[in-house]
Formats: C-alpha cells, sequence, structure tokens
C-alpha cells in the first residue's frame, strides 16, 4: 500500500502563487537546459533507469499538459466530479507513472522537442499566471491526495526538478 506524501512538503516549491510562478520558471529553465545537453544520448536508456532523455523528457510534457488541463478546472466555476481516490504504485520505492502519461518508445525526436516543449511549457505558463490557492476545490493526486491550484502547480515544479535530477545522475553514472 501506499502512504501518501504529506502535500505541506510542497510548500518549499513555492509559499504564495508568485513565488510557486517563479519556481516553476527557474525547474522549466533548468530542465530544458539540461535536455538540451543529451544529444548524444538522446534516445539510450539511462543507466539505473528506465526511460531514455526522450522519453523523460515526453513524459514531462504529458504529465504537464494533463495538469494544465485539469488547473483550468480547479480556477474555474465548473462543477467537479469526484474522482477516484487511487493511491500510486510503488515500485522498488519509487512511484510508477500512470499508463496515460508512459512516453512512447521512442520518446520525443531530438529534431522536434524542443519545439513541443516550448508549445507546452507556454500553454502551461499561461494557466499558471491564474493560478492562486482554491479552498474546497481540489483534485486528488495518487501520491499527495487532495491538493488544491496552488500545490498542483507546486507539485509541476517539483516534478520537473525530479526528472531533472535524474537524469543529470543518469549522465554522471554513464560518464
Amino acid at each position: 500500500m501506499t502512504t501518501l506524501q504529506n502535500p505541506a512538503g510542497l510548500r518549499a516549491l513555492g509559499a504564495t502563487p508568485d513565488e510557486a510562478r517563479a519556481r516553476l520558471t527557474k525547474e522549466f529553465d533548468r530542465l530544458e537546459a539540461h535536455l538540451r545537453a543529451r544529444q548524444a544520448d538522446w534516445t539510450r536508456t539511462q543507466p539505473g533507469r528506465d526511460w531514455s532523455p526522450a522519453q523523460e523528457a515526453e513524459h514531462v510534457v504529458l504529465i504537464d499538459m494533463g495538469i494544465a488541463r485539469l488547473l483550468g478546472l480547479l480556477l474555474s466555476e465548473r462543477e467537479l466530479t469526484p474522482s477516484a481516490q487511487v493511491p500510486g504504485t510503488l515500485r522498488d520505492g519509487k512511484r510508477q507513472t500512470p499508463p496515460f502519461a508512459a512516453p512512447s518508445a521512442d520518446g520525443l525526436a531530438w529534431d522536434t522537442w524542443e519545439t513541443r516543449w516550448a508549445e507546452h511549457r507556454a500553454a502551461f505558463e499561461q494557466v499558471a499566471a491564474g493560478v492562486r490557492e482554491t479552498p474546497g476545490r481540489t483534485m486528488w493526486h495518487p501520491f499527495f491526495g487532495e491538493l488544491d491550484a496552488l500545490d498542483w502547480l507546486r507539485m509541476v515544479s517539483g516534478h520537473a526538478r525530479n526528472h531533472r535530477l535524474l537524469l543529470e545522475q543518469s549522465a554522471a553514472a554513464g560518464a
């Protein structure tokens, strides 16, 4: 059984909406810069990982675009439909990606990833610009439980950071 993490830990990624947006920019910048340096092993599965940098990039885009839609809903006045509260899966202590967010076998192509990343980033940052706390308007996260819009924004920053750190570790292990 998965034990939910305390979402209060997400506050380290920005105490206020402005701080959370600044952190998002910082984490997107850092991940993007790291990805630019990975052409030589872009499609190679990384040491200690199941994915290549191309697949890591695609996964981050898929997650972020799903969360952008979710943020739009949380920030709206539309009725929220309760969702299943299914805890996430851990394997060997690692969070497992839900099938809808798993990358393709090849991931993003090197010659098009920057365009796809830029489009995803612009779309996400547009939604993030309006993020605020949404008390009483939450949606379930499989590892954190109920999160409001600001916590979802914080989570995206942490997700980008975590994937960058994993990529940096795998690059160091492969060197």
